[in-house]
């Protein structure tokens, strides 16, 4: 008897919604709505889009904005890199992002007024205010246009935006996000967690070059190619990692650069040229590895904020990037791998990333 009703309740709520969309249909003069559209084949659809066209998308109707937030993230996922632009004006100041098919996307940043772009993380761009007394951080996503802040920074970060390095990550222990920064070349990162109004510093005996997160930890290099992972819990603690088989000549100014797999440093010995190592954690040593090289492409970003793609999954838009980047160069070194090398490249697929840690 349960089952009879619940079928019938079904059967009534089918009938319903049946009845519903003839009625529609009868508004439209025998034409169904868009909202009726079979939503398996709206994704099929959908995952053909750029992103711009999928923002569009998202504000047709109810039925399809459901559609695309609820496949939000395997959307973005599939992205190819995009180039990005932020206007020069000090008082707005407009966000462009251009795709493979030199597709635009134009927003205007708030809190920008005053401040310089100081990198990407997770999607974010960091925009710091330098000039100020009050010289504290907005982190700003682009795309879902959430926003953070962190508070006044006291400590010297130099005129140069490029000898800066931040990251944010997720703490799951406080289930908040917490902010890094680090100068190049300097012996401490600082740090702050969101909804206070401090900072607090781990010290390293050896100046630091790079920050980095990556699976769930957080990683800094040293001269040498030296790596030290940091953790934030129970305490802040920087520890040495034990590696082998340094690059050489060793690295003059190494750099982090990441894909989802495998965490790489790079490094610009001379003008268009760079060399490029993984690090194998099951055996703690450094490789050169022709293989991974050949089936990856590396995007050079000028705040670097760089990372490792595939080659394979945007094999028919390698030219078209020509146009995006501001130098585009195969180098060759010995070892066949492609450098896309641009001001700013912004990756969709970081956009609802967290660098979740594990603690």
């Amino acid at each position: 008897m349960a089952r009879t009703r619940s079928m019938t309740r079904n059967q009534n709520h089918d009938d319903v919604a049946s009845s519903s969309s003839r009625k529609r249909r009868a508004r439209n003069g025998g034409v169904a709505p868009w909202s009726d559209l079979d939503h398996n084949l709206l994704f099929l659809v959908m995952m053909q889009l750029g992103l711009i066209d999928f923002l569009a998308f998202g504000g047709v109707c109810k039925s399809w904005r459901s559609l695309a937030l609820n496949n939000k993230k395997i959307f973005m996922a599939s992205r190819p890199p995009m180039s990005m632009r932020i206007s020069n004006r000090p008082y707005k100041k407009d966000c462009y992002l251009e795709d493979f098919e030199g597709r635009r996307f134009k927003t205007i940043l708030p809190h920008a007024a005053g401040r310089i772009c100081f990198g990407i993380s997770c999607g974010y761009l960091i925009l710091f205010r330098r000039k100020t007394k009050n010289k504290d951080f907005w982190l700003v996503n682009p795309i879902t246009r959430h926003e953070l802040h962190f508070p006044c920074f006291r400590f010297n970060v130099g005129s140069d935006p490029t000898i800066i390095r931040c990251i944010l990550v997720f703490s799951p222990s406080v289930s908040r996000w917490v902010f890094l920064v680090l100068r190049s070349f300097a012996n401490q990162v600082w740090f702050s967690i969101e909804g206070t109004q401090e900072w607090n510093g781990v010290s390293s005996t050896f100046p630091m070059i790079d920050l980095h997160a990556f699976k769930g930890k957080i990683y800094t290099i040293h001269m040498g190619c030296r790596v030290y992972e940091m953790r934030l819990n129970p305490y802040p603690k920087l520890t040495l990692l034990q590696t082998m088989n340094f690059p050489k000549p060793v690295f003059v100014c190494p750099e982090f650069l990441s894909s989802s797999e495998n965490l790489y440093v790079t490094d610009c010995r001379f003008k268009d040229s760079y060399d490029v190592y993984q690090l194998d954690f099951e055996e703690m040593k450094w490789v050169s590895s022709g293989k991974t090289l050949e089936e990856c492409a590396f995007f050079i970003n000028g705040f670097k904020y760089s990372a490792a793609f595939r080659s394979e999954v945007w094999v028919d838009h390698w030219l078209l990037y020509e146009r995006c980047a501001c130098f585009f160069a195969t180098v060759d070194t010995g070892r066949n791998y492609r450098l896309l090398i641009s001001g700013i490249w912004y990756f969709p697929n970081d956009c609802l990333n967290k660098n979740r840690l594990d603690e």
